[in-house]
């Protein structure tokens, strides 16, 4: 058991404020870019609707509904859309931010919940 605890690394484990995740998007706005990969998992109608521009511009331009500190050091930000939410992954590689991700989900986590949580 503990085994699977420790590579489950996608695992919020931590709350991130707000604004030091607008500071975060604020120093990087000029440099973040979207992995190649973060799309590889789309079909072709999808790359239709979800671009490289429009994560980025979700990013920089939205405020999330949450975020919070993934176990792997990376953030994972929810954007609230009219069908659930945008869950994108990012993580600083500097001089970069890369967005490595995006999921779509229904839900978003309880990130208030954490701080009370025992690892």
């Amino acid at each position: 058991m503990q085994g699977r605890l420790v590579m489950n690394t996608t695992k919020i484990v931590k709350e991130v404020n707000l604004e030091d995740f607008k500071e975060i998007i604020s120093k990087y706005k000029d440099n973040t870019y979207v992995n190649p990969h973060a799309l590889d998992h789309l079909s072709d109608a999808q790359r239709k609707v979800f671009k490289e521009q429009g994560l980025i511009d979700a990013l920089l331009k939205e405020n999330p509904r949450g975020v919070g500190l993934q176990r792997n050091g990376r953030y994972a930000a929810f954007y609230r859309r009219n069908w659930g939410f945008l869950r994108i992954i990012l993580e600083i590689k500097d001089p970069k931010l890369e967005i490595i991700t995006f999921i779509n989900t229904e839900t978003m986590p309880n990130l208030k919940r954490l701080e009370n949580e025992t690892p």
